[in-house]
């Protein structure tokens, strides 16, 4: 059995459920919360002569780094300097923080990682995943990504249907409301002014007609795919996921063969060994490459779809460490409903 790290947040009820999933096939797992990092938690390495040990330490936890066989990077957060360090000093506590943080991967030398943090950072970002999957033969949406005011205008001007997505996802908090960033259509007429235009450069995109929508979560070879109807929802028919209240079953769907093909090589292009891909099908039968999220959320295909053990399916990769995974379907799968419960009591 595995030692597995996961890396994550307060509060992550998925991160929980594959916790105790793994804790039952007898794993042993270590839950690493990155907001503890440097208030409630330290890390210490030690070089003596050819070897370097690093010893990671919470009030939870107590860790070699090279105990650990797989890390999965759930949720990162990066540190934060506390409110203790004098503001004359903020800055310096920030690099050196910054610094010491993006240098304990290095520390995790024996480890399968799902995914790593180059590769993280990589592939979050959304133009760069655009550039990929024209290069290995995705579709995808006519697109401008600028903050020129001018281009903006001229792009939403002349594509008959337009829509405006951010280049991160956000979430603002105010009078008592949690608001986010989705997907919205977007007209000429309705553009702010130049000035907050150039001051957030966007993603622009002419909007597909679509017949529905599928997301499709790759354990390295192996994938799990559901059709998503979004335009029955009577909210989200943009964006899924404002609707997905109202979702309480989908279709498994296979994916085509050379859509399949272009999903791992994306991944590799990307040198990830995990992701959830976003796509349209329109009106015509044409799959719309939309995005890939390397480490989005997973176990609501599950939900959607009883007849797909995704839990299971991600427990035999963590456990198999093989980036050509393939999925064995097991006599007695374990379920997410048997977690449910549990978790939501902590």
């Amino acid at each position: 059995m595995r030692t597995v790290l996961i890396h994550t947040v307060r509060n992550d009820a998925h991160a929980k459920i594959v916790a105790k999933a793994l804790n039952k096939r007898g794993n042993r797992v270590i839950t690493w919360l990155g907001e503890n990092y440097p208030l409630r938690a330290n890390v210490s390495v030690i070089h003596v002569g050819k070897e370097a040990e690093a010893i990671f330490r919470s009030d939870e936890v107590c860790f070699n780094g090279a105990e650990i066989d797989v890390v999965w990077n759930r949720r990162r957060m990066l540190p934060q300097v506390p409110a203790s360090v004098d503001a004359r000093d903020v800055d310096f506590s920030f690099k050196e923080l910054q610094t010491a943080f993006a240098s304990h991967d290095l520390y995790f030398s024996n480890a399968f990682w799902i995914n790593n943090e180059k590769s993280t950072v990589y592939s979050d970002l959304k133009m760069m995943q655009l550039i990929k999957a024209q290069k290995v033969g995705m579709c995808i949406p006519k697109t401008l990504i600028s903050n020129d005011p001018l281009g903006v205008r001229k792009f939403v001007g002349q594509t008959s249907q337009c829509i405006y997505k951010s280049l991160n996802g956000h979430v603002w908090h105010e009078d008592g409301k949690r608001l986010s960033t989705y997907t919205a259509r977007i007209h000429e007429s309705a553009l702010v002014a130049d000035a907050a235009l150039q001051a957030v450069p966007g993603i622009y995109q002419e909007m597909i007609q679509k017949s529905f929508e599928v997301r499709a979560q790759f354990f390295g070879n192996y994938y799990a795919a559901i059709k998503i109807n979004s335009l029955g929802l009577k909210e989200g028919d943009l964006d899924w996921r404002i609707g997905q209240n109202e979702i309480e079953s989908c279709e498994a769907i296979l994916l085509p063969h050379q859509i399949y093909k272009s999903c791992l090589n994306l991944m590799c292009e990307l040198d990830i060994v995990s992701g959830g891909f976003d796509f349209i099908v329109d009106i015509e039968g044409n799959w719309i490459f939309l995005e890939v999220n390397e480490a989005g959320q997973f176990l609501f295909i599950e939900e959607w779809c009883r007849q797909l053990h995704l839990l299971d399916a991600f427990c035999q990769f963590v456990e198999k460490m093989d980036m050509n995974f393939q999925y064995t379907e097991s006599a007695s799968p374990i379920d997410i409903a048997d977690f449910y419960e549990e978790v939501a009591a902590v």
